[in-house]
């Protein structure tokens, strides 16, 4: 089955099997019941749920192996009979491969029930357990302590043993601030100025160097480790922190869980922009404060076979035509109708490349008049942050979008004493504006049936982008209105240009085929 753990198969009944085929050579001495060499191992475990059926192909792979060494040892033993005679030796040897079976086996035995246990452990809590059961628990939290133990020991010599330092050709051991102090003190510095979802985006990234790293000098980091710290986040678990089977595991742990479990991975976007950009920029801080000395993360990526430019398709116009003729945009806005931001926002975002939560948290106060041409602002406030310093705008409001009447909604609401243009603009508990109204708009989207990839709010961006190039604007304009930085300068252009002629650059964003002439106002 497509995106199946190896050998994991189901019948027509939902039933799932350990499938396995067996190798030519493994043939020579593997029979079947009729004495043909035997060509598949099928073992069925007995659930019709994926979860449980992946937790058992661990035991079906020791069975497979166990059956496996049984038929060759039988095959050893016949080839020894039917010979001229059986050496001493030949005997010895025998008899040690059986002593390693059996050894074999009892590890088997131990892992199993060592994995048993600590799933037994992850879903229960202990007011369930049975004395017996307290037992197990008592003594498995008694050897995580010791293990983690071991592991802040192995780290500390790592640092503190020069004479293994050399024997490894590592660098010597070095004393400073420790990966736990740079956590914090980066997290002290950088905190008040993210955002609820940054905030809560970057926690497992110190979960991970928390673990990977307990009390390491940050010195005393090399390139090489920080290549294995690719390494293990190429087999990391996604959805780490949200799955049971892994809650209390440190991340080595959940990796190891997570490869027995045949658990999916994170993408690698989400290794380069989720948890390496944040490691190097936690290392330039540490360099600019004189922590460090270099940036062991520098340069360090994974390969992604996904370009950034194909993850997400821009509406195509007719597309846009079907959208903007259903549901709320069938007819032009009133005051007496609700949900402002689900209808506003949209629009906005066609004709300003505006992201959602900029245009949803826009204020009353943000609405206004340069050199007599109307403008909006995006900026910070309390509780809304922006993406970056080139974010910071004076856009000219678009006229398709005067015409369909936003100003007399602004109006509307200063009158009415609000501070926001829109309801929806409220931020969650992450910090999030309008995500709710992201969320819906993208299910309104994947009802009309359109075909794209990751069609949403954000896929407006896009057509403004490409509207940008057809509109042949001068490249500082286009930078300008994108609100982006030119390449090359660290320098915003978002106000680089008077309002004026901001305005006549917007009026040549154009959709030709788009016709919104029904959501003009009546007068």
């Amino acid at each position: 089955m497509k995106d199946e753990p190896l050998y994991l198969t189901k019948n027509s009944h939902g039933v799932y099997y350990y499938r396995r085929p067996i190798l030519a050579d493994d043939q020579t001495f593997w029979r079947g019941p009729s004495g043909k060499p035997k060509k598949e191992w099928i073992r069925s475990l007995r659930t019709k749920d994926r979860r449980i059926a992946i937790e058992r192909m661990a035991d079906a792979a020791d069975l497979y192996d166990a059956e496996r060494e049984s038929w060759r040892m039988q095959y050893v033993a016949q080839e020894a009979s039917g010979g001229p005679s059986v050496t001493e030796r030949e005997v010895e040897e025998r008899e040690a491969a059986e002593a390693a079976l059996a050894a074999q086996e009892a590890r088997r035995a131990a892992r199993r029930e060592l994995r048993v246990e600590r799933r037994k452990r992850a879903a229960m809590t202990t007011s369930e357990l049975t004395p017996e059961d307290a037992a197990w628990h008592d003594i498995l939290r008694e050897k995580d302590a010791e293990l983690a133990e071991l592991r802040e020991a192995v780290g500390k010599a790592r640092v503190s043993n020069a004479a293994l330092a050399i024997q490894t050709g590592r660098a010597p051991a070095v004393e400073g601030p420790t990966v736990e102090q740079l956590i914090e003190a980066y997290e002290a510095d950088k905190s008040p100025g993210w955002s609820g979802s940054s905030k809560k985006a970057i926690k497992p990234v110190f979960r991970l160097l928390r673990d990977i790293f307990p009390g390491r000098p940050i010195q005393s980091i090399s390139r090489a480790e920080a290549r294995s710290l690719v390494t293990t986040l190429e087999a990391l678990p996604r959805n780490m922190g949200k799955r049971k089977e892994l809650r209390g595991l440190k991340v080595p742990e959940a990796v190891e869980m997570g490869r027995e479990m045949g658990m999916p991975t994170i993408s690698p976007k989400t290794i380069n922009d989720g948890y390496l950009l944040h490691i190097a920029s936690m290392w330039n801080w540490a360099v600019n404060e004189q922590w460090a000395t270099a940036n062991p993360f520098k340069g360090l990526s994974v390969h992604d076979p996904v370009d950034d430019s194909e993850r997400r398709d821009p509406f195509t116009v007719e597309q846009l035509q079907q959208l903007f003729t259903s549901g709320l945009w069938s007819e032009p806005w009133n005051s007496d109708r609700d949900k402002p931001g689900e209808y506003w926002v949209p629009l906005i975002c066609l004709f300003h490349g505006l992201r959602n939560g900029e245009a949803a948290g826009l204020r009353v106060e943000d609405i206004g008049e340069e050199d007599g041409v109307p403008v909006l602002r995006v900026k910070p406030y309390e509780g809304k942050g922006i993406k970056n310093a080139s974010s910071r705008a004076v856009i000219p409001i678009h006229p398709k979008v005067l015409e369909l009447g936003l100003l007399d909604h602004v109006k509307a609401r200063k009158r009415a004493g609000f501070i926001l243009i829109f309801p929806e603009g409220t931020p969650n508990n992450r910090g999030q504006i309008a995500a709710k109204l992201a969320e819906r708009f993208s299910g309104r989207v994947k009802r009309l049936g359109f075909e794209g990839r990751k069609l949403g709010m954000h896929s407006f961006r896009h057509n403004f982008e490409d509207r940008l190039r057809e509109a042949e604007l001068s490249e500082r304009m286009a930078l300008a209105l994108a609100r982006r930085s030119e390449k090359g300068s660290s320098s915003s252009y978002g106000d680089g240009f008077s309002a004026r002629l901001k305005a006549a650059a917007i009026a040549k964003v154009q959709y030709q085929g788009l016709n919104l002439s029904h959501l003009v106002p009546r007068v």
